[in-house]
């Protein structure tokens, strides 16, 4: 054995010139040698084949045919030629594998960007937001971002690991902010109060201002550059005044800094920072009902820890920390809370809490959804390549003959074909990074983002880049290069018959590989519209066609009595009903799809404190009955004037959860919340869907009071909607007319909570429509091809009489069949992956047989059309022309 593997490598690095007359010398010394023993004489061959591996024996591995310079130049001018000549499969080719690669950018770009939330933040990695889980007589009541203003305080004071600590209180009610020079108003959303540290934990850079400082007195304010140009235009503000009218939170600020673009990747938008010193010390929950910030739960809590620090000996200190303090502090002794840690890099994709501090957070699923498909349509359009390639074997059958016939080798014939799959590779990804660039601006308006192409600068991308035109080389080229470089000469000469039969049960695998993607990608496209539509059209308990939402005024509430402001209501409502145009109106504390006016634990007045169930609280009038249309199950006579907060209205589930026998059992009972008031039960309606059909219902408590407004839903036809808005603003600006007057639709307002799954759709069918274009282009060409090699058979068959249906059928036949096998084998997938998509939703659609057959036949009517054409255009050919045909 030893010997021979000697010998192997002596005949590889020697000079052919001296092989045989040192291959005989040693030969001769191996026989002498065998007479010390076997073992001896194969060691010393070997020892004598080392010392002869010297440059002056070697063999010129530069003038290898592997290596040649001048061979590759020749492969590089053939693959040109044969392009050129062959110019409708090249463009196929090289435009399948542009789309291809095009869309593999694209859906790379927007995977790096999803990817990229938060990560400009210096130490980043080491930041985590606070979550708390509350837990109430054992039983677990979900887990939220919002925490008490005491723990981060706590937690850094007792906890050496903490290094930092960032509160943010968000002001959910929008107040309105006023230019004192201009008396310019405005209704502010996302205005937060924050930490004076903010700056230096979050790295938002200011465009004016010292973000060191920017935020240390308690009435400075921040902007970003949004916010600034709209309250100043483009001029520097710095030192100028805003004033905030929000009844106890009201107060002049100055303007201190001005933050640039917040950059897209974010998690946190906002558009106003006030310091959080200015709430805790004015609001009179957190002043004086809950000094030591353990009774209110309103904040969001950042936290930077050591590096070195194990996450799991941190909670093991949070659980101490709130097991002393919160315990006996916090008014609901029957809870307890737990603190968990989400890292500030896993927020914007692996959130999945009901209330965020924004809006715009991705989806690590439908990452991962569009990074399959992404490799699925680059596999298919390598499918083509190599299905065009070995359809093409006929066609190149004697080219390889007669290299082979004088003297090309396998592994020269192996390169010419390699050589051709990097040429088309190479155009193709040129063509692909122009393909990607003009899709982009389609990209940023489905998703609502100004994504840029970034990831020319990321060095993984041009590695990435490298690796696919490599691989795709690879995989495209070298199976129809092995295949076509495998023929014999002999066999060629003598039969096409060889050749047409080389590789058929690939191509017929890689075929059912297209169809079977694209029926899975039409399924998954239709099922997502099918869901949202379902969403959409179903009944959602209340009539939402035809109101309008107004925001409610707020400079009154920080001059007006609480009589003064009932009056103005009433006054607004009185005016407001007069106009033909509007048939009721109603003033609440919040509206379908803009969340509820707060969560709290109530339990039966009857029953043991151990009983609280978790309940959303809306305030509404009187009115909000006739305005929506409620459908009451049960209810009682409701007393003409209202006491605050004394009178509620309950929903079916609320019934359930809390234990009541039937709706009438349930009228004028009295349930009692966390602080001991007490509230009647004067009615209970259906169920109504308050927020998006992803949730399942939930006890929902109306608390009916007639003098609190965040916001009027008006109730009009649609006859004349300009002339009615302008009233209703008319009249608006009459009794509050320092107040800005802003309005939406109210279903217009539901609906977009579906945006994000409508932005996940319609990317899903644009993908969709890329991989069957792929597809298709490689059926046209195979059709073409198999047409083209057929044409005697047609043109016989068309002299014995057989129609051009019989020919269209015959030559559509195989592809009709693999296309049904591919339905047969996607079934199974679409079963699974719908109904683990659909277990997100709360209210979803039935699996029905729609799902498979509307997909199925479109994807049937579109190969119908890809092959009719060519089939069709084969089979009018006059037969002397066809029988002409070699």
């Amino acid at each position: 054995m030893m010997r021979r593997l000697a010998e192997r490598f002596f005949r590889w690095f020697c000079h052919p010139s001296y092989f045989d007359e040192i291959q005989g010398d040693l030969e001769e010394m191996y026989s002498r040698n065998l007479e010390k023993g076997k073992q001896y004489a194969q060691w010393k061959y070997l020892l004598q084949v080392i010392i002869l591996f010297r440059p002056s024996l070697m063999r010129s591995f530069s003038q290898n045919p592997l290596f040649n310079l001048g061979m590759y130049r020749n492969y590089f001018k053939i693959s040109v030629r044969i392009l050129l000549r062959q110019k409708l499969y090249a463009t196929i080719n090289i435009l399948g594998l542009a789309v291809g690669m095009g869309v593999c950018l694209l859906i790379y770009q927007y995977i790096h960007f999803e990817l990229s939330y938060d990560q400009f933040h210096t130490n980043a990695e080491n930041i985590y937001r606070l979550t708390q889980t509350t837990i109430r007589n054992g039983e677990n009541h979900g887990t939220e971002i919002f925490t008490t203003h005491g723990l981060g305080p706590n937690a850094k004071e007792v906890i050496p690991e903490i290094t930092e600590f960032v509160r943010i209180r968000p002001q959910r009610n929008a107040p309105v902010v006023i230019n004192p020079e201009n008396e310019q108003s405005f209704l502010q959303e996302n205005m937060w109060y924050v930490e004076r540290n903010f700056l230096q934990l979050f790295n938002y850079p200011l465009k004016y201002g010292d973000s060191e400082s920017a935020l240390d007195g308690k009435y400075n304010i921040v902007l970003t550059e949004q916010a600034a140009i709209k309250y100043f235009g483009k001029t520097n503000p710095i030192g100028k005044s805003l004033r905030i009218s929000l009844s106890i939170l009201s107060g002049e600020f100055t303007v201190t800094g001005v933050l640039a673009a917040l950059p897209a990747n974010s998690h946190l938008q906002f558009e106003c920072l006030l310091p959080i010193t200015f709430v805790l010390e004015k609001h009179p929950f957190y002043s004086k009902e809950d000094s030591e910030g353990w009774g209110f739960t309103d904040f969001v809590t950042y936290v930077r820890i050591n590096e070195a620090t194990a996450i799991n000996d941190i909670k093991v200190k949070f659980d101490q920390l709130v097991a002393a303090k919160a315990k006996g502090d916090a008014k609901d002794p029957g809870s307890e809370w737990k603190i968990d840690f989400q890292p500030l890099l896993a927020i914007h994709l692996e959130s999945e809490f009901t209330k965020e501090l924004a809006i715009n957070n991705g989806d690590l699923q439908n990452v991962i959804s569009f990074s399959i498909i992404a490799v699925f349509i680059l596999l298919m359009a390598w499918v083509n390549y190599i299905n065009l390639s070995t359809t093409q074997a006929i066609k190149r059958g004697k080219e390889v003959a007669i290299r082979k016939s004088i003297g090309a080798f396998k592994q020269q014939l192996v390169g010419q074909f390699i050589t051709e799959a990097a040429i088309v590779n190479f155009i193709a990804a040129t063509l692909a990074v122009a393909l990607a660039y003009c899709m982009l601006p389609i990209l940023n308006n489905i998703i609502s983002k100004n994504i840029a192409f970034s990831v020319f600068w990321d060095i993984k991308f041009w590695w990435v880049s490298l690796s696919i035109i490599i691989l795709g080389s690879l995989l495209s080229g070298l199976y129809p290069a092995f295949i076509l470089s495998s023929f014999k000469p002999v066999a060629i000469f003598k039969s096409i018959e060889v050749m047409q039969k080389g590789g058929i049960n690939l191509r017929k695998g890689l075929i059912l590989f297209q169809f079977t993607i694209s029926i899975l990608l039409i399924s998954a496209t239709y099922l997502v519209y099918k869901q949202i539509s379902y969403m959409r059209d179903q009944d959602l308990g209340v009539d939402m066609e035809k109101i309008l939402i107004v925001n409610g005024p707020r400079l009154m509430l920080e001059t007006s009595e609480m009589e003064e402001i009932e009056t103005k209501y009433q006054a607004f409502k009185n005016t407001l009903t007069k106009h033909h145009a509007v048939s009721a109106v109603s003033g609440t504390s919040s509206f379908p799809s803009s969340g509820y006016y707060a969560t709290e634990g109530y339990s039966r007045f009857d029953k043991e404190k151990s009983s609280d169930k978790q309940a959303n609280l809306i305030v509404v009038d009187t009115d909000f009955i006739n305005t929506y249309e409620l459908d009451f199950i049960a209810k009682t006579d409701f007393p003409k004037k209202i006491l605050p907060d004394d009178k509620v209205i309950i929903n079916e589930e609320a019934v359930k959860v809390f234990g009541f026998s039937s709706a009438e059992d349930a009228l004028h009972e009295v349930l009692v919340d966390n602080w001991g008031n007490t509230v009647e039960i004067l009615g209970v309606v259906k169920d109504i869907h308050w927020s998006s059909l992803k949730d399942a219902h939930s006890p929902h408590i109306f608390v009916l009071n007639n003098s609190f407004v965040a916001y009027y839903s008006i109730k009009m036809n649609l006859s004349d909607v300009k002339e009615t808005i302008a009233q209703i603003k008319s009249d608006y600006n009459t009794i509050f007319p320092d107040d800005p007057f802003e309005y939406s639709f109210l279903d217009d307002d539901f609906n977009a909570q579906y945006q994000a799954d409508l932005q996940f759709g319609n990317l899903f069918s644009i993908f969709s429509i890329l991989a069957i274009f792929i597809a298709c282009l490689g059926l046209f060409a195979l059709v073409s091809f198999s047409a083209t090699l057929r044409m005697k058979e047609i043109g016989i068959r068309k002299v014995l009489g057989a129609s051009i249906s019989n020919l269209m059928i015959m030559l559509s036949r195989e592809y009709l069949i693999l296309l049904l096998i591919a339905i047969i084998v996607a079934i199974p997938v679409i079963l699974i992956g719908g109904k683990a998509w659909l277990e997100n939703y709360a209210f979803k659609i039935e699996m029905g047989f729609d799902l498979f057959l509307i997909p199925a036949l479109a994807l049937l009517l579109i190969s119908l059309v890809t092959v009719s054409y060519r089939t069709y255009t084969t089979a009018k050919i006059n037969p002397v022309e066809s029988l002409k045909s070699e």
